[in-house]
C-alpha cells in the first residue's frame, strides 16, 4: 500500500509522543520539523538514482541554444562520448564555451525529483524510517528505540535496493567478469 505524506507524518508523530493529525498544512511545531526532514531525506535518497527516477535522456537545445532540464531534475551526468556539461539553475552549462549555449544535443543520465506520494512503497518506507531516526536523534537524543528504528531503516533500504536490482534486471551472466570466468572454465 502506497503511503501519502500525511500517512508518513502520522507514523512518525506517535513515536515522538505526539497525536496524529488530519492535515499536513496545519500549524504544528512537530510537523514543521517532520516535513522538511522527510523532504531532505527523500532528496538524498533520490540523488543515489533508482529505477523510478533515473533515465537516459537526450537533451535538445531550444531555438536560442539553451538546454533547460526543468526544476524536477536533480542531476545530469553526460555519457562518456558526449560533450562535458554541468547543470546550473535547471539548465546545462557548457564549460568548453563558458556559456549556456549549445549547438548540439547532449545525452546523459538524468536523476529526477519524485514526490513522496509518487515513490514506490519501498522508497517511502526507507525515507520515513530514516527521517524518523534523524528527527528522534535531534529532538530527543539517543534511546533504545533508536536502534530498532535504525534497523527498520536498514531493512527498508535493503528492500529498496533489492527492488532496484530486480527492476534493472542486473545479471552476473551479462558481466565481462563472468564471461572471462566462463571462457576460462571452457578452455
Amino acid at each position: 500500500m502506497l503511503l501519502k505524506l500525511l500517512d508518513a507524518i502520522n507514523l512518525i508523530l506517535p513515536k515522538l509522543g505526539e497525536h496524529r493529525v488530519t492535515r499536513v498544512d496545519i500549524k504544528h511545531p512537530t510537523i514543521a520539523i517532520i516535513v522538511p526532514e522527510v523532504e531532505n531525506t527523500l532528496r538524498q535518497a533520490l540523488l543515489k538514482g533508482w529505477w523510478f527516477n533515473e533515465f537516459l535522456y537526450t537533451a535538445q537545445p531550444d531555438s536560442e541554444g539553451f538546454i533547460t532540464l526543468g526544476i524536477e531534475t536533480l542531476s545530469f551526468l553526460p555519457q562518456k562520448d558526449q560533450p562535458y556539461a554541468v547543470m546550473r539553475d535547471g539548465k546545462l552549462y557548457n564549460p568548453e564555451t563558458l556559456s549556456y549555449v549549445w549547438t548540439e544535443s547532449v545525452t546523459g543520465l538524468v536523476k529526477q525529483y519524485v514526490a513522496f506520494d509518487s515513490c514506490p512503497e519501498s522508497a517511502q518506507q526507507f525515507v520515513w524510517y530514516s527521517a524518523l531516526v534523524d528527527i528522534f536523534t535531534t529532538d530527543i537524543g539517543m534511546a533504545t528505540e533508536l536502534q530498532i528504528w535504525t534497523g527498520h531503516a536498514k531493512a527498508a533500504y535493503g528492500d529498496l535496493l533489492g527492488e532496484h536490482i530486480r527492476q534493472r534486471k542486473y545479471s552476473t551472466q551479462q558481466s565481462s567478469r563472468w564471461k572471462r570466468l566462463r571462457a576460462a572454465m571452457v578452455s
